[in-house]
């Protein structure tokens, strides 16, 4: 995917490109958001354009300049006709670079990965603005946004704020520089696990050169290689899993 600053790049994925939100974008946003069925879950009811224009006039403006908050927001397009279908949006809490997130895909788009496709491509600029968490509110009932959730790598929390449950995930950058979304729970085990695993080789190779010393063991040049190789492996381990620890944040971002 092309990326650029988020504040106000053009997203492109392999299907669909993410247009920075303007007032104008009101004409052709409202036969998208026309159907009763996308404020099923959320409450409400289709916007008139004026509304509509009203709100985005608010949202490009952005939040006051002491509010610790930036505002990201996106027209969702299908890259082959530029026909708008939806849009994303991520409210950052810049002290703690962490951003809460939605999406929305027109009721005659869904079922066909975009919503999916569009979070992942702004997840992706989010982390180039130095991001570092991400969450989603998402009522029990929306069984279609908690797929689009776990797809991305959010995983659901035990808080809930405004009948919402808060679904949350860490960024990591893996060898392609690409931002990926994990888990914060399953990183702490994998770190317990690497806890325990850099204990027990540290162990084995303290064990083993008491045994060779003791002469229960052979012992020479090649035991003694062994067992710091062993230990510096467990050393390793140990710092990565309090490096994964440590850079798993408690909480959830506010909202917008």
């Amino acid at each position: 995917m092309t990326r650029e600053p988020a504040a106000s790049a053009v997203l492109r994925t392999p299907r669909l490109r993410l247009e920075p939100l303007r007032v104008d974008h009101a004409e052709e946003m409202k036969p998208v958001l026309v159907d009763p069925g996308l404020y099923v879950f959320t409450g409400g009811e289709p916007p008139t354009t004026t509304e509509l224009r009203d709100r985005y006039a608010v949202q490009v403006r952005g939040p006051s300049p002491d509010a610790g908050e930036a505002w990201r927001n996106w027209i969702v397009r299908l890259a082959e006709t530029g026909e708008a279908i939806g849009y994303v949006q991520g409210t950052i809490t810049t002290a703690e670079q962490r951003a809460d997130v939605a999406w929305v895909i027109g009721q005659r788009w869904q079922g066909r990965g975009y919503a999916t496709e569009a979070a992942l491509g702004m997840v992706a600029a989010l982390a180039d603005e130095g991001v570092t968490e991400i969450s989603a509110h998402i009522l029990a009932e929306n069984t279609p946004s908690e797929r689009v959730a776990k797809r991305i790598g959010l995983a659901p929390t035990d808080r809930v704020e405004d009948g919402e449950r808060v679904w949350h995930g860490v960024l990591e950058r893996a060898a392609a520089d690409v931002p990926t979304v994990v888990d914060p729970v399953r990183r702490r085990r994998i770190a317990w696990v690497n806890l325990a695993a850099g204990i027990a080789i540290i162990g084995f190779a303290a064990f083993d050169a008491i045994m060779a010393r003791a002469g229960v063991s052979p012992s020479g040049p090649d035991q003694v290689a062994r067992d710091l190789i062993l230990a510096g492996a467990g050393v390793a381990m140990i710092l990565t899993a309090f490096r994964r620890r440590r850079d798993v944040a408690p909480g959830p971002p506010g909202r917008r």
